[in-house]
């Protein structure tokens, strides 16, 4: 059996390395080849092109990467002739994979796509387009699965593959995972962490724009909590795509003593009291970890006014989207400033009772996204198909 892969951003080049393992656990003798990122070439999966890097947030900025995709799109259907896969696996990367969909269907190649666009928050007609072309849709969120019957498609919920990769954090896991961490501010300096101590979590996001819209504000806050709280220790996990040295000088510029950790972004949420998380995957991590958080969220002033137009849903974070009520707080564009975060990371901080209210309130959140086993679900889906 062969099956070609495209993903194209961080976060689907690790459900496409751990779907890997799957599909070569039910399949061992599969050929497995297509576009994506290290975590997946080290899975197994013979990779044509790496497009991890040119992913990017809004329209506008996705203009910027857009002819190099172009190439990249090309070249991929060349090799979807070529090559003539038993299947198809589309991970998110909507308007690369929409498009690659498209030339699938028009070679008779049958396709599964996990994480197809997100047609029930804004331009419902690709799920129309999907259901032409896409041969299954293994979808994550129960809207999701509503949207895509109601416009035709072959629909299977397999729940979210997060489930497989997060796990709750008790209260004990908190010790553990700043132990794991190692020492540094916040961490304390002896052999064992200081269980006293105020961690708060600074996750910037996995997208070079995205470091130079969001680190500068969550730094500012990140001053300010700790002037307010003396000895209140942060810790910023970085995305395999993230240039530690771009972050390290914004850091140093900052003044604020911030523990950069390579990857180890769960643990890095279980060890904090708070986090102060980019609007994204990371959102829905952090829900599934329970650990309370601000929502923050920044782009181009062109992107925001079209998106404001299109979007049709009320907010912009998986928590509130699951839970459909305002459960954490979004700081959108303007309001994503250094004062305004510290103030809701302080309020966190000092009422107990508040911070308690979230974490319940994202453990039913995850509720919604059904049970674990979803990348399991998924890879039998895929040889179903491919076998059909």
């Amino acid at each position: 059996m062969k099956v070609m892969m495209v993903a194209g951003e961080a976060s689907g080049d690790v459900y496409g390395a751990h779907l890997a393992a799957k599909l070569r656990a039910i399949c061992p003798d599969v050929d497995l080849f297509g576009l994506g990122g290290e975590l997946m070439q080290a899975a197994g999966v013979r990779l044509l092109f790496n497009p991890t890097g040119l992913s990017a947030v809004g329209l506008g900025e996705a203009l910027r990467s857009a002819s190099a995709l172009r190439g990249v799109l090309a070249e991929a259907v060349r090799v979807l002739g070529r090559e003539r896969p038993s299947c198809v696996v589309l991970i998110d990367f909507p308007e690369f994979n929409t498009r690659l969909a498209d030339a699938a269907a028009r070679r008779g190649v049958k396709s599964v796509y996990l994480f197809a666009p997100t047609a029930w928050a804004w331009r419902r007609g690709r799920a129309r387009r999907i259901a032409r072309t896409v041969t299954k849709v293994a979808s994550v969120f129960p809207l999701e699965a509503q949207v895509y019957r109601e416009a035709g498609a072959s629909v299977e919920f397999v729940g979210h593959p997060l489930l497989d990769l997060v796990k709750p954090a008790a209260a004990a896991d908190r010790l553990a995972a700043r132990a794991e961490l190692g020492r540094g501010p916040g961490f304390g300096s002896g052999p064992e962490p200081d269980p006293e101590a105020v961690v708060v979590g600074l996750l910037p996001g996995s997208r070079a724009q995205e470091i130079r819209l969001l680190l500068p504000p969550m730094l500012d806050a990140a001053a300010r909590i700790a002037e307010a709280r003396p000895g209140a220790g942060f810790v910023l996990p970085l995305a395999d795509t993230v240039s530690e040295d771009d972050v390290s000088r914004a850091v140093g510029a900052s003044g604020v003593a911030v523990k950069l950790v390579r990857g180890q972004a769960y643990r890095c949420m279980a060890a904090a009291d708070a986090l102060v998380v980019a609007s994204g995957t990371a959102t829905l991590e952090a829900a599934i970890v329970g650990t309370p958080m601000v929502v923050v969220y920044r782009v181009s002033r062109s992107t925001w006014m079209l998106g404001r137009l299109l979007v049709k849903i009320p907010f912009i974070s998986w928590p509130n989207i699951l839970a459909r009520r305002r459960i954490v707080p979004e700081l959108l564009q303007d309001e994503a400033r250094g004062e305004v975060i510290a103030r809701e990371i302080m309020r966190l901080l000092d009422d107990p009772a508040c911070a308690a209210r979230m974490t319940a309130d994202l453990a039913e959140a995850r509720g919604a996204l059904g049970d674990p086993g979803a990348l399991e679900r998924t890879a039998r889906l895929v040889v179903e198909v491919a076998g059909s």
